[in-house]
């Protein structure tokens, strides 16, 4: 399983990386959605991402702009975006997902939380 970690804080991209690894995840890191898209277009179709672990508040392109990107994208359909975030208001939780987003979990988070989502999502057992 593959999963891409977006976030602008390398401590949380670290630490969210290091819960994906423990999960058997192979992990990718970017510091905002552009570098998260760029990487996502040169990765092989072959072995496509399953999930990404999305920060909402991030320079160049912030994590409701990626994933409003990557629903435009008919090669990323498969891929689950989880937004991880501090911004938990109803109004953002409802934009993230009417852009696409198939989940929202708040920080801080926990491994018994991130696993939780996942397993929501399909995407462990």
């Amino acid at each position: 399983m593959k999963m891409m970690v977006i976030d602008d804080s390398k401590p949380m991209r670290s630490f969210l990386t290091y819960l994906a690894q423990e999960m058997a995840f192979a992990t990718t890191e970017a510091g905002d959605g552009l570098e998260a898209l760029e990487t996502l277009v040169r990765n092989d179709p072959r072995e496509p991402y399953d999930v990404a672990l999305v920060d909402w508040d991030m320079p160049r392109m912030n994590g409701l702009e990626f994933v409003e990107s990557v629903r435009r994208n008919r090669d990323f359909s498969s891929l689950k975006i989880m937004m991880v975030t501090t911004q938990n208001s109803q109004d953002r939780i409802v934009q993230a997902l009417r852009a696409g987003a198939d989940d929202f979990l708040m920080k801080p988070v926990t491994r018994e939380m991130l696993t939780e989502k996942l397993q929501a999502l399909g995407i462990l057992e």
